[in-house]
């Protein structure tokens, strides 16, 4: 099984919802909408009874926004923009139509931007959950085209307006849970991940306890973000209560339950188990070309068949994925996000020099850039080297996945060589950390023989059952270091895209014609090819001469 294959359950291939209808699902989200409110909102409007209009939106909120169109925008449009100035929530709601709306964005960013004014402001005629449901709503409204860091004031200005409503203003706000999944939202894509977490815990607590609770994409970030950070037992403990009979099917499935799949399916991987993996993925209903969890998506679906032992689909569908997303799938964030993966799959693959290329070129320094350059450095034979790499991560506070990364590679590092006392010292933290977040996976992405020795040293150190039950191995080869490019080989082979001059590319490197005969000759034995074209094509294949694309 492939995970870009059509698949009806899981991917809308025409671009769009199917209808309540279509799905014949008792569970669908959409049966719970009253979709009564809009000619009840149109009647009001007509009238002219502009606060009846505006507590109509106020207290179902959630049913208008599932229930807009265009039609219904024109219709707010009408009104005198000395009025609506007045009630900025029928401003914010006009904006999210024509959001979505290609030759009205502009006049929609307008409505948005004037409601947020409003909001803002310190009048005191702005109604409190007014005020709370602008915000959120502009928070959303930059996640959604691309710039979620502009929404960090406004989803903080949100949360704080939703947790000062009076406790009645509160019960009158329809889906409080799912504003505070929002606003989470858009944290955690700015970067906000412990404000995010903070968030959606406020959200779940909102859930109602009884009847249809609109809340799960509270609980599903919080065990997806849990998981893909490497705190799996605080991540079980949510799957736990997400797999009750509180919460619906279709919820688990569609667009609110990713972050739950990404979740079963992160825990199904600690435990090599690959096709329960893929079960939990493919469960999952979405549109792949435009679902904004897609970077999460991708990458737990090339972990999922780099342990079925298949890196090499691993790294094409991962490529597929991005290349489907088109400019997004290029930019320079997407690239960074995905580095670490893409990195792995090439070392798995014995690329190492494609592994280095994609870390230096593609993450900028920082923490994982370093831990990723560590396991290459490893994988060459060069434990000093990795070990170096490993001082810069000192200090920092990475997630438990990252510190477990960290750890193993130094733990493996110093195995390598006679300094008893600090290795054991970093097989017992290892161990330890293990033991406390559920985490296994890490230990298996090193070579053969690196496993081999840091599991006898964890079973020595007293923790031997961690790895107990399951078909543990290393998911990386031993790689051969005379086949891994020089960084003069790999400029000669950078120089060799632009030109097949050899003239002109010992020119540019400064070196003579018979030393880039001689690199060209090693290049091509070590890439087993024997022409220029070759050469090219697995350079571009192992993404060792893609230039740097920014956003």
């Amino acid at each position: 099984m492939t995970f870009s294959a059509p698949d009806p359950r899981r991917s809308f291939q025409d671009g769009r919802d199917p209808s309540p209808e279509e799905t014949s699902d008792p569970d669908d989200i959409r049966l719970h909408v009253d979709r009564t409110m809009r000619p009840k909102l149109i009647a009001l409007i007509a009238a002219g009874a502009y606060p009846a209009a505006s507590e109509l939106v106020r207290e179902n909120w959630f049913d208008l926004l599932m229930s807009v169109d265009e039609e219904l925008g024109g219709i707010i449009d009408r009104i005198p923009a000395s009025v609506l100035r007045e009630w900025p929530l029928l401003m914010m709601l006009a904006g999210i139509i024509y959001n979505v709306v290609p030759h009205r964005r502009v006049r929609g960013l307008r409505y948005f931007a004037a409601a947020a004014r409003a909001a803002r402001a310190s009048r005191r005629d702005v109604d409190q959950v007014d005020r709370a449901l602008i915000l959120a709503s502009e928070s959303a409204a930059y996640r959604l085209i691309g710039r979620p860091t502009l929404g960090i004031g406004p989803a903080r200005a949100a949360v704080a307006a939703l947790d000062g409503l009076p406790e009645q203003e509160r019960r009158s706000v329809q889906a409080l849970s799912r504003v505070y999944a929002h606003v989470g939202t858009t944290q955690y894509y700015a970067g906000q991940v412990d404000e995010a977490l903070e968030t959606f815990e406020k959200g779940l607590a909102e859930s109602p306890e009884t009847g249809y609770s609109p809340g799960f994409g509270n609980l599903a970030m919080l065990a997806g973000i849990r998981a893909l950070q490497g705190d799996l037992l605080e991540s079980e403990a949510y799957i736990e209560l997400a797999r009750t009979g509180e919460w619906t099917e279709m919820q688990r499935s569609w667009y609110p339950g990713t972050f739950y799949r990404i979740a079963e399916a992160t825990v199904a991987l600690e435990r090599f188990d690959a096709a329960e993996a893929r079960e939990q993925l493919g469960a999952m209903v979405h549109d792949r070309r435009t679902i904004e969890h897609w970077l999460a998506i991708a990458t737990t679906e090339a972990m999922t068949e780099l342990v079925a032992g298949r890196a090499a689909v691993a790294l094409a569908e991962l490529d597929g994925f991005a290349a489907m997303r088109a400019a997004e799938g290029r930019s320079s964030s997407a690239r960074a996000a995905l580095a670490p993966t893409r990195a792995l799959l090439q070392l798995a693959l014995g690329n190492p020099d494609a592994a280095d290329v994609i870390l230096r070129r593609d993450l900028s320094a920082g923490v994982e850039r370093h831990i990723g350059r560590a396991r290459v450095e490893l994988a060459l034979g060069r434990h000093g080297a990795a070990l170096q790499e490993l001082r810069h991560v000192a200090g920092a506070t990475p997630t438990p996945r990252l510190s477990a990364a960290a750890t193993t590679l130094e733990a493996a590092a110093l195995l390598r060589f006679s300094e008893r006392m600090r290795a054991r010292a970093a097989v017992e933290q290892l161990g330890a950390l293990l033991d406390r977040t559920g985490q296994r996976l890490v230990v298996a992405l090193l070579p053969p023989r690196d496993v081999e020795r840091l599991v006898a040293a964890l079973d020595e150190a007293g923790f031997g059952h961690l790895f107990d039950g399951m078909p543990f191995r290393s998911l990386l080869p031993e790689i051969d270091r005379e086949s891994v490019l020089s960084e003069r080989e790999l400029a000669v082979l950078r120089a060799l895209v632009d030109t097949p001059t050899i003239s002109v590319i010992a020119a540019q490197l400064v070196v003579s014609t018979n030393t880039v005969k001689t690199q060209l000759r090693s290049i091509y034995r070590k890439l087993g090819v024997s022409s220029r074209d070759e050469a090219i094509a697995i350079a571009l294949e192992r993404h060792l001469v893609v230039p740097r694309e920014e956003d």
